[in-house]
Formats: structure tokens, C-alpha cells, sequence
């Protein structure tokens, strides 16, 4: 078995494992991301902005009425678009690495975790690790799509923290979760003319199964 198949595997697997515990909840998201890559520290670099889909499935595991551990299994596509001008041609190069996500969330509540009546707001934050499926760069002028073309990756892992906020609301007899969230990239991503790491703003939409 290749090594991303095990990742995929032992992470559905521990997905799994969890749900087994008692009042543990399941549950499928999707939504977008606007992701980019800057200096080490550098929180405040917003530029060169690449926008992108995620998708994922969580187990809300209950500590207490308050608190809860949340592991995941995330896709998400982060990277970085460069544009350049010369002799009135706009290029742009994307810098695409396409992750498998996997955080393990402390989650704080103001309100009961089986309090299925009400609306709730949470808080979410932990680490991450994320591990390369694919590696791409593209490069098209002006509106013209341009052709991805794969990069070999040196460095499969990026660890990183996950910070977030969000909304838990019955709609239509069904509990959606709207989760907003900042993730910071710890380990320097490789064939990168400088020291970057990984950013990604997101928010997703989710439903508890």
C-alpha cells in the first residue's frame, strides 16, 4: 500500500474509531478558502491571494457540556498567484499544493453540546497536519486558463494551527454548522524562492449526520 493510501486509510480509520464513543457526532462540510504563502511570521502579508474549494467530515467527540475534542479529515488547496506584466501581457503563475488536512480541535461551546433546541457559538483552535497530495504550478496570460503542470514536492508534511469561530443551528429539523477559520502554516514549503509558509482563510458550511 503507498503511503498516501495508509494516510487515507488509518485517517478514516480513526474517524471511524471515534464515532464509537457515546454521544460522539459525525458530520460532512464543504466551502472555500482564500489561501496564500508568506515569510515565516509574516501574518499581516496578504497578497498574491489564490482561491480554492475544501470539503471534509468531523467527529465532535463531547469532554464535557461545554467542551469537546473535534478531529477532521480535510481536502483544501492552498498556494500563492503571482502575476507579472511586460509589454502589455499580465502573467500569472499559481503555486498549487493540494493537502490533505488533518486538525485535532479543542472546541468551547456557550451552550450545551446535546442542546439540539438552540443555536450555539463556538470556539476552535489546535493543531494540524497536513500532508501533500499533489503539486502543481500554473502559468496562463491575461484571461486565457493556463496548463497545470506537476512539481515534485521534497517535503510531504506541513504541521501547522488552526484558529477559528462559528454558528451550530437547526434548520429544517437539521443542525448546520457555519465555521470560520485562520490557518497558520508551520514547516517552509519547498521549490519557494524564500522562506514561506502556508496561510488559508476559510469558511465552510456543514451538517451533522
Amino acid at each position: 500500500m503507498s503511503t498516501r493510501k495508509s494516510i487515507l486509510f488509518v485517517s478514516a480509520l480513526m474517524l471511524i474509531s471515534v464515532s464509537t464513543f457515546a454521544q460522539t457526532t459525525l458530520g460532512l462540510k464543504q466551502g472555500a478558502a482564500m489561501t496564500t504563502l508568506s515569510a515565516k511570521g509574516d501574518l499581516y502579508n496578504d497578497n498574491n491571494v489564490s482561491y480554492s474549494y475544501n470539503a471534509g467530515l468531523f467527529a465532535t467527540i463531547p469532554v464535557n457540556n461545554f467542551l469537546a475534542i473535534q478531529p477532521e479529515i480535510n481536502y483544501v488547496r492552498k498556494g500563492r498567484c503571482n502575476e507579472t506584466a511586460e509589454l502589455n501581457t499580465t502573467t500569472k503563475t499559481d503555486f498549487l499544493l493540494h493537502y490533505m488536512q488533518v486538525p485535532v480541535l479543542l472546541q468551547y461551546r456557550n451552550n450545551q453540546l446535546l442542546n439540539k433546541s438552540a443555536s450555539v457559538f463556538f470556539i476552535n483552535a489546535g493543531p494540524y497536519a497536513g500532508f501533500v497530495l499533489n503539486t502543481q504550478t500554473r502559468v496562463s496570460e491575461s484571461s486565457e486558463g493556463g496548463m497545470l503542470v506537476p512539481v515534485e514536492d521534497d517535503k510531504n508534511t506541513d504541521w501547522g494551527a488552526v484558529f477559528g469561530i462559528g454558528v451550530q443551528t437547526p434548520i429544517r429539523g437539521k443542525e448546520v454548522r457555519f465555521d470560520l477559520r485562520y490557518d497558520m502554516g508551520l514547516s517552509e514549503i519547498a521549490n519557494q524562492p524564500t522562506d514561506y509558509r502556508t496561510k488559508a482563510l476559510s469558511l465552510t458550511v456543514g451538517i451533522i449526520l
